[in-house]
């Protein structure tokens, strides 16, 4: 008697002609290249996303002072924070000015953030706030 898996094999799964079974034939090179890309493409991706941090940080903190979510403080503590990330300052002095930037605009910026952390909030403060943003996000861009 038959075997019948051999005699089912045919019907259940036909066998691929041999045409296409050499033109579909597998690569290492082709396969190692496929995944190279890929790692490059995920690192590329994961860089500019690294990259883009402290511009999102930002846009955060100058979206939550147009939004008025938080007292003018709490936001120029923030920003305060965003900026001694940003230059690596060990504070935020008027005195002391991040490398690429005008002393004076810095002496100024600085002073009404500190204004703005410590001195009872003006009624104006989220639109000094908002400024204050704008002006780091220029410095983010050119520095």
């Amino acid at each position: 008697m038959a075997d019948p898996r051999n005699e089912l094999a045919d019907i259940i799964v036909p066998a691929a002609p041999d045409a296409v079974v050499a033109a579909a034939g597998t690569s290492l090179f082709l396969w190692t290249a496929v995944g190279l890309a890929g790692v490059a493409g995920v690192a590329l991706l994961a860089w500019l996303w690294h990259r883009r941090r402290p511009a999102r940080a930002l846009h955060a903190i100058a979206a939550a002072a147009a939004q008025r979510q938080s007292p003018p403080p709490v936001l120029a503590a923030r920003l305060d924070a965003w900026v001694r990330a940003r230059f690596l300052l060990p504070r935020v002095d008027a005195a002391i000015c991040p490398p690429g930037l005008d002393p004076v605009v810095w002496s100024d910026w600085a002073k009404a953030l500190a204004q703005l952390r410590f001195a009872p909030p003006p009624p104006d403060g989220y639109t000094v706030l908002v400024s204050l943003c704008e002006r780091a996000r220029h410095w983010s861009r050119h520095a």
